[in-house]
């Protein structure tokens, strides 16, 4: 379809599918003119003021049909909001306890609004378009990793969707995460919160969790039982021949050459063994362990507690799809536009009328 159908479309379909459930706008706008995705929205006694942001696209350019059913979901998606979120307790949770905690609430945030306008039938046939940009947009950039903790609020957007009951097109990998338990507890208990502040509440608490997390140690971080690598006897390093004394020293009075450097006699496998790894650094203290430049957590993490770098992560909102989407209608504009005529200067002409 052409993509002016398509805005056509979209607005008319925002238009009615929230004036048919008695919410009635004060003032909507849909908008074709920025360079991102997005919804602001504001309550009033007369109804809800709210503007719906869209990128501006080619009205002549041909839409995809997936392209359009991923609007039309993210477009009654930005209208959950409007419906069922509470900005204030969600801006308060924000600005006390940083990005993250906001990122945390977005992302068990998101499954409950949908949820709540499946159940209420405001939008008809809600939870196929739902699903439908869902499985878009883990085709197109893929899934997270369990263990990576900036991620955490996408991976619950994820998980917090299959709960809804949406055939998901990844696996599950909430049991694969360190911190597993806490996720299972936070989707478990946002399934049953009734507003905004009660996610908000849920986020605090998960963030504390994940902040106070520390991983269970290996069977290779272990000692062995009955492993002597703490009481190692250094009388065994002696070269051959010498004849130790009962306080290590050889016959001499010289203290062994191939005695354990300070910080061998922790276990492991190197522990005393005299390797050129066991007796690299001496007294000099290994770097091993200390931050580089590139791991060391950023301010916006540090600020977020811990130490824990929090920062960064994917987006929970749909925004980024969205505005990709329309990228190759957003450059064919740009290309039409660049090859329109020049009007700057006007060439004048003489006519001679008889």
């Amino acid at each position: 379809m052409l993509a002016i159908n398509a805005k056509r479309g979209v607005e008319s379909t925002v238009e009615r599918v929230f004036n048919s459930t008695g919410n009635a706008f004060s003032k909507l706008q849909v908008l074709w003119t920025g360079s991102t995705a997005g919804i602001m929205f504001k309550r009033g006694s007369v109804g809800v003021d709210a503007k719906i942001i869209f990128p501006a696209i080619d009205e002549g350019a041909e839409m995809k049909r997936s392209t359009f059913n991923n609007l039309i979901g993210y477009a009654i998606h930005e209208l959950g909001h409007a419906w069922f979120t509470a900005n204030e307790p969600w801006d308060k949770a924000r600005n006390e306890h940083g990005q993250f905690v906001g990122n945390l609430i977005n992302g068990l945030e998101d499954p409950r609004i949908e949820r709540k306008v499946i159940e209420s039938g405001y939008a008809p046939n809600s939870k196929a378009l739902f699903e439908e940009l869902l499985n878009s947009i883990l085709k197109k950039n893929g899934y997270v990793e369990a263990d990576d903790l900036k991620n955490v609020p996408f991976l619950l957007a994820v998980e917090g969707r299959r709960l809804n009951g949406y055939q998901v097109d990844v696996p599950s990998i909430v049991d694969d995460a360190p911190w597993s338990a806490d996720l299972r507890w936070a989707l478990a208990e946002a399934q049953l919160a009734p507003n905004t502040h009660r996610i908000a509440e849920i986020a605090i608490e998960l963030f504390k969790r994940l902040n106070d997390f520390e991983p269970e140690p290996t069977e290779g971080d272990k000692p062995d039982e009955g492993d002597e690598g703490d009481d190692i006897d250094i009388n065994v390093h002696r070269v051959k021949g010498d004849k130790p004394t009962e306080d290590g020293e050889d016959g001499q009075g010289n203290e062994p050459t191939d005695k354990p450097t300070e910080g061998d006699d922790q276990g492991g496998d190197k522990g005393g063994q005299g390797d050129e790894k066991g007796s690299e650094g001496g007294d000099q203290p290994s770097d091993k362990g200390q931050p580089t430049d590139e791991n060391k957590p950023s301010e916006e993490g540090k600020k977020n507690g811990g130490g824990k770098d929090f920062a960064g992560g994917r987006d929970v909102e749909p925004n980024e799809f969205i505005e990709g989407e329309l990228n190759d209608q957003k450059t064919n504009l740009s290309k039409r536009l660049d090859h329109r005529p020049s009007s700057a200067k006007p060439t004048y002409a003489t006519f001679e009328w008889v």
